[in-house]
């Protein structure tokens, strides 16, 4: 790889200042590109040069890092985070610097495309439908049976995932919605365990490092993680087919991903896919329990700074609980520096305070804290994360709170 620099420049997309350091501390310039008000200090001590602009806008975006690319050329355009997948795609192409186009990124944010493509591919067929109203819903409902999930085609978060149990839930999905949104995706209801599976790709070869196991609550929204996976190794040999192809078949080529998996009685059926590293810290689970770094290998894998890894061993199990309180107002937040001191507690971050609002948990943004704890196994890792989870309170009043929808 050719540079003017002997330091490689990177423009990363949005996201959190930690991608930001990750990017630094594997070596690399960074400029970073974000709305004008979603810029912090954090940010600005982590970056090199920044862009304030409307990144989802290609018109602006476009020939603003073209023109800065042809100052001071720029070896990789990244983003870790859903909203600039599809703009540093676009900047990949257009620049024709290593990475994957923006058709990935878009086919992986539709799952009703997704779902398309691999049964094209004959990877795998699961039944769904994109429905407007009661009749469509009822319709595949009657040719599917229930139960049936019902989500938006281009969610994240775990957001306004419902599942319809009967005749009433089909009669009550539609109300109140306005007609001009666009339709929803329903498909046949998956049971099982759900896991999650963490792979990185270089020029078009994958591997799968971690299998991630997750708990989720009535709102399908999870409330904890541990890796790896309590899966048996007779498990994993599917398991790494179906989302092998599912990578090919989306046309993914580098970095990391992160595909939803649930282990049925019928063998393993995808949810969805991302191309990037898991949320929830999951890339912190891994970094703990398996000793690899996705934060780095996202930025150094498509440069060939470092080779492919092999599956590495666990020498650990690392877990994730996430605080959870009563809808209010928050009038004050005990038991985190007890949670601090448990025994394999790694990290405590409550984001509730007096004065602030918790809302109904109905997506992964209205949880307001966590604690990452690992142990010599899985079991213990998640005893300890949930129980110094469960000792923070966050007391709250009645107030008038509304549900993110």
């Amino acid at each position: 790889m050719k540079q003017d620099s002997p330091t490689p420049r990177v423009l990363v997309i949005a996201g959190r200042a930690g991608k930001l350091k990750a990017a630094v501390d594997a070596g690399f310039e960074v400029v970073y590109a974000q709305h004008t008000g979603l810029f912090s200090d954090r940010h600005r001590a982590a970056s090199h040069e920044a862009l304030l602009l409307d990144y989802t806008r290609p018109d602006l975006l476009l020939p603003v890092v073209a023109g800065l690319h042809q100052a001071a050329p720029l070896a990789l355009v990244a983003s870790f985070t859903d909203p600039g997948l599809e703009p540093a795609g676009l900047l990949t192409e257009h620049l024709g610097l290593p990475g994957n186009p923006a058709s990935v990124s878009a086919l992986l944010r539709d799952k009703h495309a997704l779902r398309a493509r691999l049964a094209e591919a004959g990877v795998e067929t699961h039944p769904c439908a994109l429905v407007d109203n009661a009749g469509e819903l009822r319709d595949f409902c009657e040719s599917h049976g229930y139960p049936v999930v019902l989500k938006p085609r281009d969610g994240t978060g775990s957001e306004n995932v419902r599942r319809i149990e009967s005749p009433e839930d089909v009669e009550r999905a539609f109300d109140g919605r306005p007609e001009e949104q666009p339709p929803l995706l329903a498909e046949r209801f998956l049971a099982g365990k759900e896991i999650s599976v963490e792979t990185v790709s270089q020029h078009g070869r994958h591997r799968v490092l971690a299998l991630t196991e997750k708990f989720i609550d009535e709102n399908f929204v999870e409330c904890g993680h541990v890796v790896p996976a309590r899966v048996g190794a007779e498990h994993r040999p599917s398991v790494e087919k179906l989302v092998m192809g599912l990578l090919d078949a989306a046309g993914l080529v580098e970095g990391c991903a992160h595909t939803e998996v649930m282990l049925t009685d019928t063998g393993p059926v995808s949810i969805e896919s991302h191309n990037r590293m898991g949320g929830d810290r999951i890339y912190e689970l891994v970094r703990l329990s398996h000793g690899t770094d996705l934060e780095r290998l996202g930025f150094t894998l498509p440069l060939d700074i470092d080779p492919l890894p092999e599956p590495p061993v666990p020498a650990r199990a690392a877990a994730i609980w996430f605080v959870r309180a009563e809808p209010g107002r928050v009038v004050d937040v005990e038991g985190t520096e007890q949670a601090e001191k448990t025994e394999g507690v790694q990290e405590v971050v409550v984001t509730a305070e007096p004065g602030g609002v918790v809302r109904p948990v109905r997506s992964s943004a209205d949880r307001v804290g966590y604690v990452i704890a690992t142990g010599a196994d899985p079991d213990s890792a998640v005893a300890r994360a949930r129980a110094a989870a469960e000792g923070i309170r966050v007391r709250t009043e009645p107030a008038a709170v509304q549900a993110h929808t």
